[in-house]
């Protein structure tokens, strides 16, 4: 079967080209890299396809390269499977991609595996001033053993960080068909489309990040993803910007992650982010938090 990568960036390009360097130097399965791009300055480094697009708004522009990725992985190599990263998310272990990829293979009517981009409000409740909101936290740790999800909201999305799906036809022209506006949100579009054209069992969850937020927004060492924004420890937020994180989620950035992960080979900017001491120039104006 044709595997291709398919990364979409705006302006996030050192991570964009780190993330090349990971799969392309690194991955033992060789799968082409389609990489559509928005960042007028950016030029071709070491994907097999560069698609150059116009700079839109924050969803309708990453809806747009989400698109114009697959239409290229279909149309240049015959994709059988496409695997959506954006720019800035890293996943190092292409066997946890193999994983799931044989997960899509086994089931007929299953189309695409992802996370949802759910949010916990457990840990927002327990620190809430309403007591009714303690109480739900409460009353949340007393159900959960018993199967019920209280207190996850959103579970009816799809993340678009990171996906794997079957590039049929059909799947293609659902891509086509989405219509987004400002203030839309993708993932929650994606999971509309995708149940509405294949149903719910269409969808492979990977349970390993659920529920996204908070605790695997930055980072789910289960499938080797690191997303965060910042460079480096030290441009990590504070606790009180997170309240929700541990202290070592707050103090890795994309430098500590990298300089653990168990990789063969470093590429020129895998070394540039390691061995720089000052990172500013990581990302240029990318915003750095959320």
């Amino acid at each position: 079967m044709q595997v291709v990568v398919c990364l979409t960036s705006f302006n996030r390009i050192d991570c964009a080209r780190i993330s090349m360097e990971i799969i392309k130097l690194n991955w033992a399965y060789k799968w082409p890299v389609v990489h559509a791009c928005s960042d007028d300055g950016y030029t071709r480094y070491i994907e097999d396809v560069l698609v150059k697009r116009e700079p839109r708004p924050l969803t309708s522009g990453a809806a747009d390269l989400l698109l114009a990725s697959v239409t290229a992985a279909i149309e240049r190599f015959q994709a059988d499977y496409v695997i959506h990263l954006e720019a800035d998310t890293w996943i190092f272990d292409q066997n946890v991609i193999r994983r799931y990829l044989e997960k899509l293979s086994e089931k007929p009517h299953a189309l695409i595996a992802a996370s949802s981009w759910s949010t916990d409000c457990i840990p927002r409740w327990k620190r809430s001033p309403s007591f009714g909101r303690r109480l739900r936290a409460g009353l949340a740790g007393v159900i959960r053993p018993l199967g019920i999800r209280y207190g996850i909201r959103e579970r009816k999305s799809l993340s678009t960080q990171f996906f794997i799906a079957k590039a049929t036809p059909a799947f293609l022209e659902m891509l086509s068909g989405l219509r987004v506006k400002d203030g839309d949100i993708l993932e929650k579009m994606l999971y509309a489309a995708v149940v509405d054209r294949f149903g719910r069992r269409a969808i492979i969850n990977m349970p390993e990040r659920e529920p996204v937020h908070p605790h695997f927004r930055h980072a789910c060492e289960p499938l080797s993803l690191f997303c965060q924004h910042w460079p480096s420890a030290e441009d990590a937020p504070t606790a009180r910007a997170h309240p929700d994180l541990t202290q070592d989620d707050l103090l890795r950035g994309k430098k500590e992650c990298l300089a653990t992960a168990p990789l063969m080979r470093h590429g020129p900017y895998m070394e540039q982010l390691l061995n720089s001491s000052d990172l500013r120039y990581y990302n240029g104006n990318a915003k750095r938090s959320g």
